[in-house]
């Protein structure tokens, strides 16, 4: 296994419980993946082309954007006295810390081990990891700590600051400046508020603002002192022009919240193929076609993570340990080639291909009903769908608002 974030911590319990012996190659020195926070940041504010890579993506007062009860493993409750319901990140990694000695993970982990090549074992079924023999590999080395900063024309003009939101960490540095927030999902909307509390101006720029303008009332929400707007179509020197040619002059600071890549270095691309960040050739997003003992957890995104990840493992585990038998190749392959199919009809580009949303539930269903799981429960599926209203409606004040739904481990209702 590569990785001993959540994902690698999923898949080793997962393993474990099926009477496998896992082997989890991690990095750091400890286990947590993205969920340790580190203070320092990258010598290349966009996160192209680092010295050193900083796996953490995380800003010093994050806050998950999902109630904990809905985050945590299933049998593993993440409630705790005075925790919040939409708790900080440190709360997170503790929570992590827990979960693996719980499950008696740590013994199995290689810590200080980066790994370099994983390759199939010539005229044998086994695979070789940095020379070592394995049955199975199951890749969990996460996807938010490689940058996406989008081409923009006439950004190399850009006189200002510019970073990626993976090299975020406070909002201090943007005291007094004119910025420009470009991404419209979850770290946009969130840093886009925190960098307005010190920040003379904030504009958040992007495809979900289309319709908005810089001279429609419309286009700021009310109390969070940030004014939407349609994409950027292009820099000219401190100028950003946005897609329906309104100007925003005297830029002095940009922030892509643009997303991260799928990347696989320790893989040769015969074994995974990723293009405009799809993951090609994969059985229900999880298992490489071509090499069945190939498993890639936590592929999908906008999801419930640890959940997803923890029934992907069990799935995977389940068929190592013979509990069910696959479709034959073509059969898979057909399968992946009518969902790619199906979203690309829908309109769906190739980069949102591993966006599940609220397909979330019926995909880990078909998964639970392959491998013998439980499916979703009612109130998972409640919660979710409460939490996403909220989200919907309140983005600035969702995570301090009071949620019906809950799982039955909170034995009364929580408050935040």
């Amino acid at each position: 296994m590569v990785g001993g974030g959540a994902a690698g911590l999923a898949t080793a319990s997962e393993l474990l419980a099926a009477g496998l012996q896992p082997v989890v190659f991690e990095q750091a020195q400890e286990i947590g993946g993205v969920w340790v926070y580190a203070d320092a940041v990258e010598d290349d504010p966009l996160g192209q082309k680092p010295s050193k890579r900083i796996h953490s993506s995380l800003y010093a007062a994050m806050r998950v954007n999902l109630p904990r009860d809905l985050m945590a493993f299933d049998g593993y409750p993440f409630a705790a006295a005075g925790l919040p319901r939409y708790p900080h990140h440190a709360d997170v990694l503790a929570y992590l810390r827990r979960f693996a000695a719980h499950r008696n993970i740590v013994r199995h982990v290689r810590f200080g081990h980066r790994v370099a090549r994983i390759e199939p074992v010539y005229n044998s079924p086994r695979w070789s990891v940095d020379d070592e023999p394995f049955d199975a590999v199951a890749v969990c080395n996460g996807h938010f700590s490689e940058p996406f900063v989008p081409p923009l024309p006439g950004f190399e003009s850009f006189p200002g600051v510019a970073l990626h939101s993976h090299n975020y960490r406070r909002p201090d540095a943007f005291a007094g400046c004119r910025v420009v927030v470009l991404g419209s999902s979850v770290s946009g909307n969130d840093l886009a508020r925190e960098i307005a509390q010190t920040a003379s101006d904030v504009y958040l720029a992007g495809r979900a603002f289309r319709s908005a303008s810089l001279h429609s009332a419309a286009s700021a929400h009310s109390g969070d002192r940030v004014r939407r707007t349609p994409p950027v179509a292009r820099f000219e020197g401190d100028c950003v022009v946005l897609c329906n040619g309104e100007r925003i002059n005297a830029v002095q600071a940009f922030l892509f919240c643009t997303g991260y890549r799928y990347a696989f270095p320790f893989l040769a691309e015969s074994l995974v193929r990723v293009r405009d960040n799809h993951v090609r050739g994969l059985y229900r997003q999880l298992l490489a076609n071509a090499h069945p003992t190939l498993a890639f957890i936590g592929l999908p995104f906008r999801i419930v993570p640890f959940p997803l990840f923890q029934r992907q493992a069990r799935w995977f585990a389940r068929y190592l340990g013979g509990n069910f038998t696959l479709p034959s190749a073509a059969a898979r392959q057909r399968e992946h080639h009518a969902e790619v199919a199906r979203r690309s009809a829908a309109g769906m580009p190739p980069r949102h291909f591993h966006l599940l949303g609220d397909g979330q539930i019926s995909y880990l269903n078909r998964l639970a009903a392959q491998c013998g799981d439980e499916p979703v429960p009612a109130w998972f599926v409640a919660l979710w769908r409460e939490h996403n209203h909220n989200a919907r409606r309140y983005p600035g004040g969702y995570r301090d608002r009071p949620l019906a739904s809950r799982a039955p481990s909170e034995a009364v209702p929580a408050s935040r």
